[in-house]
């Protein structure tokens, strides 16, 4: 049978969710495909380039079609459905980050969201800035949201307790509350982009 990227492509995001990213390769998406390596090899010649053009589809899946008239509204939705996009998938914040394949579908949402913070009134510096911190912070913020953490508690208030932190033994408790990482992230998003006058 003759495989297309599609099928090598559609059979990487079904090892992801099996496996997960550190196991990820290309035999193991050969495998999936119930094919040879070469099938997989002749469309990427690595697991980095096979993660990138992952990474591509992710974050080519991102909408920015049907958004809200108002620039700020415009950039906070964007950057709403590209971390949707990262965590539709098993590892997708960890697999995203730290990869730049610079084609037409990441330029697009980044254009995207350019376009609303100039539209809002932030200069070409700023709006670049500004960019650049909603990706690492929505990142950042999703890779901890998919990573299976322990419970902290006991070794943080022992830690705090012992006098030698005592900026977060002011904040402590509200350093440790259970807000929801959609929580954190509304947060976040909105001090990154409060409403502009």
């Amino acid at each position: 049978m003759r495989w297309t990227l599609d099928d090598v492509i559609a059979a990487a995001f079904t090892t992801l969710e099996a496996e997960g990213l550190d196991r990820l390769t290309l035999r193991g998406v050969a495998r999936t495909l119930g094919s040879h390596l070469n099938s997989v090899s002749s469309y990427v010649k690595t697991k980095q380039s096979l993660i990138e053009t992952m990474a591509d589809h992710i974050i080519g899946s991102v909408d920015v079609t049907h958004l809200p008239d108002e620039p700020v509204e415009r950039a906070r939705a964007v950057a709403t459905r590209y971390r949707d996009a990262l965590l539709a998938h098993r590892d997708g914040g960890r697999l995203v980050a730290g990869t730049f394949t610079g084609t037409g579908k990441t330029l697009r949402v980044a254009d995207t969201v350019v376009g609303a913070l100039l539209d809002a009134g932030y200069d070409e510096r700023d709006a670049a800035r500004l960019c650049w911190s909603i990706v690492y912070f929505t990142l950042g913020l999703t890779q901890e949201e998919q990573t299976p953490a322990g419970d902290p508690g006991r070794s943080f208030h022992q830690l705090i307790a012992s006098g030698g932190y005592p900026s977060l033994a002011r904040i402590g408790e509200h350093l440790m509350v259970t807000d929801s990482f959609d929580d954190r992230f509304h947060y976040g998003l909105s001090r990154l982009l409060p409403p502009r006058d």
